[in-house]
């Protein structure tokens, strides 16, 4: 179709407007001007003007079978693997089929519907982070740099893992100064490397300190083992152990300096991976070094399946918990993350933050996990598979998909605000 004739068509509904600038104000929308779910929109007449189609699918299955074609076998394996027969990672996805939404009509919830929350004191746009995935390198070469990126555009906190292929310098760069960063610590087994790698975290603005409790040592991952496939050992993933000073210290050189040889590279990184994944489980009791290390900032503990320790998690006055069994790649047969945060919020909920991840894949999971009791959820997955198609590119996409479709579900369930989303709005089935 014609840019004429669509102007023609629009203009008998333009009254203070013009027909062109009607459709210049969904092409090109202002920032702040246009709610989230206009990017179908402008989907649909890029498609149609321009002959130009996103730049991966909107559909999530396609995007993973697209990405798995782009990557090396390996690193989709480790990404889209889990424990044993992965009946964990099923468990995930069945848990939301458990739960359909209920839609209300009649509402007047266009244009007032709002994504909006405050989270540990901010006011974020909606309630979405960026989960901790690692080696980020391994699905594009901008890695952590363009996720975090995408992530300060968006007003959206980035989390950092302890496994990440980019510093903490190079990814709050590129994340921007005013962004929101929270940093995920694999618990070294030395307390001098604790100390170092939070006192870098917070030197870089990142002001959330997420705990992983759940990954003290690696799950049996199959699509791993069969191939004998773990980054790190091969220097992927450790960048900051490589940046350490104290490292620098124990190590007795710098693996990073120009005359390091390669030796001294691969011991460094033997030496992240020991001290952050040994077998030693941290325990309760450890947690007031923790608070001690990280000082006034917040503490989050990651890896939470039960109330049990979702109320424990309270009584040692922990900030937030997230309910999360790694994306099953640590315990096959295990609880869906769904099904657990339904047990999580029916104790804890108000207590503490409570966030969800394992098995987001679209705006309508989002809605479910908020409306269960969720007060933030983390994406994880989907944003690997955006990486992979021209990485910046491919997650704007991807997030601006989940944004628009979440926003979409939110109004045409009823809603006029994501913060009053409730288990009214759902039928458990």
């Amino acid at each position: 179709m014609r840019v004429a004739s669509i102007a023609a068509g629009l203009a008998a509904t333009a009254s203070a407007q013009s027909a062109q600038e009607l459709i210049n104000s969904v092409l090109n929308p202002a920032p702040g001007t246009s709610p989230y779910s206009s990017y179908s929109t402008q989907i649909y007449y890029n498609a149609t003007l321009f002959n130009e189609t996103p730049i991966a699918s909107t559909n999530y299955d396609k995007l993973e079978a697209s990405a798995k074609l782009r990557l090396d076998p390996a690193a989709y394996d480790y990404a889209a693997g889990g424990a044993g027969l992965e009946t964990t990672v099923a468990n995930n996805r069945a848990a939301f089929s458990r739960w359909s939404i209920l839609p209300r009509v009649m509402r007047e919830v266009y244009p007032k519907r709002n994504l909006t929350t405050t989270l540990f004191g901010k006011t974020l746009p909606a309630p979405i982070v960026m989960a901790p995935v690692g080696v980020q390198t391994l699905y594009h070469p901008d890695g952590e740099r363009a996720t975090a990126s995408v992530f300060g555009e968006l007003g959206l906190p980035f989390t950092l893992s302890t496994a990440t292929s980019t510093g903490f310098a190079d990814v709050a760069k590129a994340n921007g100064v005013n962004s929101t960063r929270w940093y995920q610590l694999y618990w070294p087994s030395d307390d001098d490397l604790t100390r170092s790698y939070l006192k870098t975290a917070k030197e870089n603005g990142y002001d959330v300190l997420v705990v992983t409790v759940d990954t003290w040592d690696l799950g049996w991952r199959t699509r791993d083992l069969d191939r004998g496939f773990f980054p790190f050992i091969r220097g992927i993933g450790v960048q900051i152990g490589l940046e350490d000073p104290v490292a620098h210290q124990k190590l007795g050189f710098n693996p990073l300096a120009k005359n390091a040889t390669a030796e001294q590279k691969q011991t460094a990184a033997l030496y992240h991976v020991i001290t952050t994944s040994r077998g030693i489980s941290p325990v309760w009791d450890r947690l007031p070094f923790l608070r001690e290390a990280w000082g006034d900032g917040l503490i989050v503990l990651k890896g939470v399946q039960t109330a049990e320790d979702a109320q424990l998690a309270v009584q040692h006055g922990i900030d937030g918990v997230i309910v999360s069994n790694h994306g099953g790649r640590q315990i096959d047969g295990a609880i869906g993350s769904l099904d657990a945060l339904y047990n999580v919020t029916n104790v804890v909920k108000g207590q503490l933050a409570i966030g969800f991840d394992g098995g987001i894949r679209g705006g309508a999971d989002i809605f479910k996990a908020l409306a269960i009791g969720a007060d933030f959820v983390q994406v994880g997955r989907p944003v690997l598979w955006g990486l992979a198609h021209e990485g910046a590119k491919g997650v704007r996409h991807v997030m601006k998909s989940l944004l628009a479709e979440f926003e979409l579900t939110v109004g045409l369930a009823g809603c006029q605000h994501v913060q009053k989303l409730n288990r009214t709005h759902l039928l458990r089935v």
